[in-house]
């Protein structure tokens, strides 16, 4: 009786710990102004990365609130994902742009490198894995 309790707590435990999700902790770099909001979106889809639709998570913590804890996501399955980053340094809740020159700093993981338009999913992509917490660093550019 007692091997049967002890076999059903060791499967229990164990299947407890493997059905665990993944989390991200994004810590943000070269905030100039400690005003505003901090963006997010998170992406797992190639085709429809950085789009606004093609987000699956998204959110928006205040500054200060990022610079002393980072943004933590989490509940993430296993899989690939990208991050996209924006200053709303005057809390209107959206990136602006004057002729699609961004007037808000910006950012991608892997810090991936922007030229005449936004990374690719590949160069911002990073993997989470069940039970795993990835730290990653943007830096606002």
């Amino acid at each position: 009786m007692k091997i049967n309790f002890l076999v059903i707590v060791c499967f229990s435990v164990f299947f407890w710990f493997e059905l665990s999700a993944g989390e991200i902790r994004i810590l943000v770099s070269n905030i100039e102004e400690k005003k505003g909001t901090i963006h997010y979106g998170v992406y797992n889809n190639p085709k429809l990365f950085p789009d606004e639709n093609g987000k699956i998570l998204g959110g928006f913590e205040e500054v200060s609130k990022v610079i002393e804890d980072g943004l933590l996501i989490d509940d993430l399955e296993e899989s690939n994902y990208a991050i996209a980053i924006f200053h709303d340094k005057n809390s209107n809740d959206e990136f602006d742009t004057f002729f699609s020159i961004p007037k808000e700093k910006f950012g991608f993981s892997n810090n991936a490198r922007v030229f005449l338009g936004p990374p690719k999913f590949e160069d911002a992509s990073i993997f989470v894995g069940q039970n795993s917490s990835v730290e990653i660093m943007i830096e606002l550019r």
